[in-house]
């Protein structure tokens, strides 16, 4: 999307037309969405799903995106570099591995190890470099205006004063923006983990994961376990002390959030390896069990193919527009359909800007792929969704979690639309989503922990709040808020949608495959391959 003046005006103008008819509508209840959207939700998602449904080139997004949009009101930024690690020599290795910390591995062979294990034979990626990652301490700074200058002090004695507003024993959330794998930036969510600090009473480290499709799978994941790791284990020049694992909740939103469940899956598969150590700065660093304290997501995007029927069932209720419009027709193209540019199409092309083609069902990338026994160990895990297009991947994943053993606090909000809890910063479910996502990220830290129960629960617009079954989650029969959307057509067990996952993964193989050996026999200029591919069509 283009967030220029320029390009909003571009796309917004046409509409406006459509948005004062909505709005005109929505005032006398008359609209489509009048009984499950508040007036301003409503006109939010119709002014958003043009800009967001008009791809614009993704170098020009990135960098729209991804600049210092200045740091200002009631909260505290301190900008750090983790320094990346050095791999071990084999001399090196063995003199930690002497020291009595049993075997210790690279970081990269373990990430190797742990993709390998949860992949079918077929993995087709490219191990990254490790390499340096920004982060952003993040906290709440009370008693001043929204507009409010940042001192001008250095960025050591920012966190200084960052940590004097908090607790020692308050949670460390390591925080994963979103942004479709490919866009945004902690600078674009500093007003919305700053505000998740506060709700938690603690602090958040926002971290700088690189984007697609420069860095494409595995490389956001690596970040992500650097990030990790550093919380653990401070490399040289850190400004934060060690911190345990009983302290650390991971949390993202969209992409984000789907991050943190990779990383957790990634942490709790290490362990089934056996391999927990690994080399960071020098030192055996111990992945304890379980390796975090908790999981708090909102709005989590967590199937890469976004294959279920919410995708287009909640197509009238979502700012994010469905691949297709018609669910009958198959998809032969990726969706959005970007415009070429100097980092896309890739070279060789693939479907996904994410990885290739053969991983979208790879459970690291995918987490709704996960199998239940996956999850075995899991940590306390928060997750809230609104009637969106990933509602079903967000119900699925939970009711496995669930089923596994582990406690599940599933929040569902009628109506709501993707990522609702930034984009409707004034809506009373939102700032209800809110509190919950913050006192959750305080509970998961404490002796007394997150309590198990058995049921999520929803809340639609009218305050109207009734229970639901983790273990009905997916499945038919739940309740008023599936009677509102004339009810769920069919039971999304672990068959159907291991089915639904095979023939999304199928279909990208094949284009991948197509658009390839076309690129190699008529060696196009690497950003008109689709162009060819059309042609020949």
């Amino acid at each position: 999307m283009d967030i220029s003046p320029g390009g909003l005006a571009a796309t917004i103008i046409p509409h406006i037309p459509f948005i004062v008819f909505t709005a005109i509508l929505a005032i006398f209840r008359l609209s489509r969405n009048a009984s499950v959207q508040e007036f301003l939700t409503e006109l939010t998602v119709v002014a958003a799903r043009p800009v967001l449904g008009k791809p614009a080139p993704l170098l020009q997004s990135q960098r729209q995106f991804n600049r210092e949009f200045g740091i200002w009101g009631p909260r505290w930024i301190a900008k750090y570099t983790i320094p990346k690690p050095t791999e071990p020599n084999g001399t090196d290795a063995e003199n930690v591995t002497a020291a009595g910390k049993g075997k210790v591995y690279k970081i990269q062979e373990a990430l190797g190890a742990a993709i390998a294990a949860l992949g079918d034979g077929n993995d087709e990626y490219t191990m990254p470099d490790i390499q340096d990652v920004y982060v952003e301490w993040t906290g709440y700074r009370p008693g001043v205006s929204t507009w409010a200058q940042r001192p001008n002090l250095p960025e050591q004695e920012q966190y200084k004063k960052l940590m004097g507003e908090i607790d020692a024993d308050s949670p460390t959330i390591l925080f994963f923006h979103g942004g479709a794998f490919c866009l945004m930036d902690p600078s674009t969510h500093r007003f919305i983990v700053s505000e998740l600090a506060h709700k938690a009473r603690g602090r958040c480290l926002s971290v700088r994961q690189r984007l697609a499709p420069q860095g494409p799978f595995p490389a956001a994941l690596l970040d992500a376990l650097i990030s990790y790791l550093a919380l653990l284990s401070p490399p040289p020049g850190a400004y934060h002390d060690a911190v345990p694992a009983s302290q650390i909740v991971l949390a993202g939103d969209s992409s984000g959030g789907g991050l943190a469940a990779s990383l957790l899956l990634l942490l709790l598969t290490l362990r089934r390896l056996g391999i927990d150590s690994l080399h960071f700065h020098g030192k055996a660093v111990h992945i304890p069990s379980p390796p975090v304290a908790g999981v708090a997501v909102t709005s989590p995007w967590l199937d890469i193919s976004r294959c279920l029927p919410s995708v287009h069932a909640n197509a009238k209720f979502d700012i994010i527009a469905p691949p297709s419009p018609d669910p009958s027709v198959p998809i032969t193209i990726p969706t959005p359909d970007f415009p070429p540019d100097f980092i896309w199409p890739t070279t060789p092309p693939r479907v996904e800007t994410y990885c290739n083609a053969t991983m979208t069902k790879h459970p690291l990338v995918s987490p709704l792929a996960a199998r239940r026994h996956h999850w075995e160990g899991s940590p306390p895990i928060y997750l809230n969704t609104g009637w969106e297009g990933i509602q079903d991947e967000a119900e699925v994943f939970a009711r496995r979690v669930y089923s596994a053993g582990s406690t599940v606090i599933f929040e569902g909000y009628v109506g709501m639309p993707h990522c609702f809890v930034i984009i409707l910063p004034f809506n009373r479910r939102r700032n209800i989503a809110y509190e919950n996502w913050g006192a959750f990220s305080r509970q998961a830290v404490q002796t007394a922990g997150v309590e198990r129960r058995n049921h999520g629960t929803w809340l639609d617009k009218n305050g109207t709040l009734w229970e639901v079954g983790l273990d009905q989650l997916g499945m038919q029969g739940q309740g008023r808020g599936y009677e509102a959307r004339h009810g769920r057509k069919e039971d999304l067990d672990d068959i159907k949608v291991e089915r639904l996952l095979n023939e999304q993964r199928e279909w990208r193989v094949r284009l991948e495959q197509d658009i390839r050996q076309k690129w190699k026999q008529g060696r196009p200029h690497p950003r008109r391959w689709w162009t060819l591919i059309e042609a020949n069509q």
